[in-house]
């Protein structure tokens, strides 16, 4: 069984631009785990929850650090009381302007459509990624993930054939 087979032609796209905030919406309305990040019809990158986290995360420690250093005793001469209070604003219009850029991974795996399962299984587990694009003659064609392949063992249809699924 190839890739082109299974593969979901009908795909969910975003731009780099899209404020992480309605990312994490769009994933939660189209029910999927990760997009392709497409600019100008090319594919830029792939972002997921997982990136948005870890994203997330980079900022909720550096921010750690600069709080720590608003925290400590301060000097009245030199710091007021209205300086610590605009920390809280500025760690919130920070995360505002945080883009599906800032979060999404450049190195994109692709397969070709007449790559095997059994091939794109493979790069998956060897990569730790969930999904693969799959590009034909340069373009997005579509998309296989993890849990497309569970799916069909799940429904029998992917059945081993002595070697290459």
């Amino acid at each position: 069984m190839r890739v082109g087979e299974v593969m979901r032609r009908e795909l969910v796209t975003v731009g780099p631009e899209l404020p992480l905030h309605e990312l994490q919406d769009l994933l939660l309305r189209q029910r999927v785990s990760g997009v392709p990040v497409v600019e100008g019809g090319n594919v830029v990158g792939v972002v997921s929850r997982s990136d948005v986290v870890r994203q997330l995360e980079v900022e909720r420690s550096q921010l750690e650090t600069i709080a720590a250093f608003y925290l400590e005793p301060f000097d009245v001469e030199t710091e007021s009381e209205s300086q610590r209070r605009e920390l809280p604003e500025a760690v919130g219009a920070r995360l505002e302007k945080l883009r599906v850029r800032d979060a999404m991974v450049r190195d994109v795996l692709s397969v070709a459509p007449d790559a095997s399962l059994a091939a794109a299984a493979r790069l998956m587990v060897e990569r730790r990624v969930h999904r693969l694009l799959v590009v034909e003659g340069g373009r997005l064609a579509g998309l296989v993930s993890a849990l497309d392949l569970v799916a069909l063992v799940a429904s029998g249809r992917l059945v081993e054939r002595g070697g290459d699924a």
